[in-house]
């Protein structure tokens, strides 16, 4: 399932030119972000990355719309775009916050028990991020293929991989697989083209580099102007491939394993008598 899932994908990436959109704003709002951050603009960087999250459900939507099968082209991809951008945006909020307020939670008695408050941030934020991401990855195409509402995603996430847990664990380890490979081709290349910048620097001062916390400064002393574009430009092509294939990976697979026909249930209640009476 995993195997037919990555090929059709391949196949959708090929044959429906508009899912390209999606990793054309990733990379784009990547590069951008990096000129930012790099160049010294901090602030500035911080508040275009922060409008490009906001924005990204829209490109979700449409890609995911897309693949579905409803109106092709650039025309049906804008309009399933529109249809579930504020599912999906609030579905997302719910999960990052109460994300945050579990690793908040879990803060505050280890660090009243003396434990480092950097050591225990970073350590919080992990063990509650993964976990959330492993089982609520799916409610953006559970809001798309499904039509659930945005509590009831996030439910229906947490169930599709309880239902289908060994075919979870294989498809995110692929698509670690994917990111590593992308990530290590593009970190070779760019190595190649800054090569001459670093090479005198790490001979001369490897173990102050090892330990030595960079500043945006230093990092654009030290790569200079030429190497900040081949990183954004580098950058952009692997976000752009990398986000539209893994993007379309999600979708076809979830497609493929959720159960056929499966639908959100109808809202009702029962009376006195036990009665169903639909809304």
């Amino acid at each position: 399932m995993v195997l037919e899932s990555l090929r059709e994908s391949f196949s959708r990436m090929t044959d429906t030119p508009v899912l390209w959109i999606t990793g054309l704003f990733m990379g784009a709002l990547f590069a951008l972000d990096l000129f930012l951050q790099v160049g010294g603009s901090t602030v500035l960087g911080s508040r275009v990355g922060f409008l490009g999250l906001c924005a990204l459900p829209f490109f979700l939507g449409g890609s995911y719309g897309t693949i579905r099968g409803e109106e092709p082209g650039i025309r049906g991809y804008v309009s399933a775009g529109a249809r579930y951008y504020f599912r999906i945006l609030l579905a997302g909020a719910v999960m990052i916050s109460a994300a945050l307020l579990t690793a908040f939670l879990v803060m505050i008695p280890v660090t009243i028990a003396g434990g480092s408050l950097q050591a225990t941030t970073a350590l919080s934020f992990i063990g509650v991020g993964v976990p959330f991401a492993f089982f609520a990855f799916f409610f953006d195409t559970a809001i798309v293929f499904e039509d659930r509402k945005v509590l009831d995603s996030l439910r229906r996430s947490v169930e599709f991989v309880l239902g289908n847990p060994g075919r979870a664990v294989a498809f995110y380890l692929v698509n670690l697989a994917i990111g590593f490979l992308i990530l290590f081709v593009s970190v070779v290349a760019w190595s190649f083209t800054i090569a001459d910048r670093i090479q005198p620097f790490m001979d001369t001062n490897q173990t102050i580099l090892q330990n030595m916390n960079m500043t945006a400064e230093q990092v654009m002393n030290l790569i200079g102007v030429s190497g900040l574009w081949a990183g954004a430009i580098i950058g952009f092509f692997s976000v752009m491939i990398g986000s539209t294939l893994i993007l379309s990976f999600k979708a076809c697979f979830f497609r493929r394993t959720a159960p056929a026909g499966a639908a959100p249930p109808e809202e009702g209640e029962f009376d006195e008598k036990g009665r169903w009476y639909r809304y």
